[in-house]
């Protein structure tokens, strides 16, 4: 998975008959000079919000794109960003309510990021205890962090 950051090139508008069923979809040039297309849904009230030249996170998961609506940018996170001898409560980390705006600070960002570490460190070490090398436990733990995350 990979955070890009980006501008918007062309905005969602009309209304396209794709492989999926009907979808709206956004141009966006990313920082390297690469264009790409984000789709959505026609009812995607957040991609057709977007406006031309707004700057914007792109999550790639090796297949498509996402504008990451709900995240700050790396640009907005701050230089010191917490260990987990800093932070308060593991558990309380993993239940931090959102902002009425929708966006988490950098600090629910930082507690999030200790929790799901401590979480995919478990998965490694587990494997690892039971008999998988280094490098057999690695994609192992990776692909099933990434099946848990989904219940996030």
């Amino acid at each position: 998975m990979n955070i890009l950051k980006g501008r918007v090139k062309y905005t969602a508008g009309k209304v396209f008959e794709g492989q999926y069923g009907p979808s709206i979809n956004a141009a966006i040039t990313l920082d390297n000079g690469t264009d790409i297309r984000v789709y959505g849904k026609p009812d995607d009230e957040k991609l057709k919000a977007l406006q031309k030249d707004d700057v914007v996170t792109i999550i790639h998961d090796g297949k498509s794109y996402k504008v990451a609506f709900d995240m700050v940018t790396a640009n907005d996170l701050p230089e010191k960003v917490q260990t987990p001898t800093e932070a308060n409560n593991v558990q309380q980390a993993a239940n931090v309510a959102p902002k009425t705006n929708g966006k988490l600070t950098a600090e629910e960002i930082s507690e999030k990021a200790t929790f799901m570490t401590g979480i995919y460190a478990d998965i490694f070490h587990q494997l690892q205890a039971s008999g998988l090398e280094p490098a057999q436990a690695q994609p192992a733990a990776a692909t099933i962090f990434i099946q848990i995350g989904k219940f996030f």
